[in-house]
């Protein structure tokens, strides 16, 4: 659970990562988190895929504007509530990796260019509303850019084909 990982460095073939132990069942509510969890690569030349399995994020605010109001909606939709955001590099110097992410749609995969792959969780607002469940594989990218997966989501790739254990 990201609660629990807290602050920690995680290293390992593969995570099944819940933003907390109740997920599923009850949102995570606590205001004003910030809380990372860096993943590193099983083994050197590893990298690393983040795949969600299910994704809410969000701040209940204020009441929307009126239908006719003519203020232009922000260009970052994650800028006044809560947010997911990943890193690449390691912890002492984290790049961004994308957009921050947030709302009720499953975003894409997320693979990072090298053995560590960063995750940061920041509550705001009065009533944030977080639950996910996500899935870290480390991976290699082996001759001819086939991927040769490890962990939950281990591939045998072999005579052309690729067989998968979801």
């Amino acid at each position: 659970d990201l609660a629990d990982l807290c602050g920690q460095t995680w290293q390992g073939d593969g995570l099944l990562l819940r933003s907390h132990a109740a997920s599923r069942r009850f949102y995570f509510v606590a205001p004003d988190t910030d809380c990372g969890l860096w993943v590193q690569a099983a083994a050197p030349g590893d990298r690393l895929r983040f795949q969600f399995r299910f994704f809410l994020v969000f701040t209940l605010t204020l009441a929307p504007p009126a239908l006719n109001a003519s203020a232009p909606a922000p260009a970052d939709p994650c800028a006044s509530g809560s947010y997911l955001q990943f890193y690449e590099g390691p912890p002492g110097a984290p790049r961004p990796l994308g957009s921050p992410l947030c709302g009720l749609t499953i975003p894409v995969p997320v693979a990072s260019s090298g053995p560590f792959l960063g995750l940061r969780l920041v509550t705001r607002g009065r009533q944030p509303r977080v639950d996910f469940v996500g899935e870290v594989t480390s991976f290699h990218l082996g001759e001819l850019g086939l991927k040769a997966g490890r962990g939950p989501m281990q591939r045998l790739c072999g005579a052309g084909a690729t067989v998968g254990t979801p």
